[in-house]
């Protein structure tokens, strides 16, 4: 028996900073075993609360990342809505970056690597960084990305 999992690919979760506030983050994809892709945005806001329909788009995410879900399964991330007509194809996988000279390509389903490739240091930059990260480290990464 699969039991049902706290948030779905389209769902609004916010992220407790360490210091004050939360940051937004979308389901863009999980794979049902714990791993999500999610896309991360600023500004930081003071309470877990939905944003204004349309003010998340996937081009204005400042972070995008793989990650395990324990702060949304633990409710410590909570869901506080919905993506409005949701469509996955707006919020694709992007390819990711390892060690500077590795392109990482993942199934669109699966979260599953697809396809490495090697890749000039400098295009390989412009990607965001490929591994999963962990709960804690997102909210770290965030926190420091949004500043005081």
């Amino acid at each position: 028996m699969t039991r049902k999992l706290p948030y779905s690919p389209g769902d609004i979760f916010a992220v407790p900073l360490r210091d004050h506030g939360y940051a937004l983050g979308v389901v863009a994809r999980a794979d049902g075993k714990g791993v999500v892709l999610g896309y991360f945005f600023s500004p930081r806001s003071e309470s877990p609360e939905l944003p204004p329909q349309g003010s998340l788009e996937p081009n204005g995410a400042i972070k995008i990342c793989r990650f395990g879900d324990l702060g949304l399964i633990r409710e410590k991330w909570p869901v506080v809505g919905r993506v409005e007509s949701w469509n996955p194809a707006q919020w694709g996988v992007p390819d990711f970056c390892r060690n500077e000279e590795v392109r990482v390509v993942y199934d669109d389903d699966s979260l599953t690597i697809s396809r490495e490739e090697r890749l000039d240091a400098g295009e390989c930059r412009l990607l965001p960084q490929d591994g999963l990260e962990g709960a804690g480290f997102v909210e770290i990464k965030l926190t420091r990305l949004l500043g005081a």
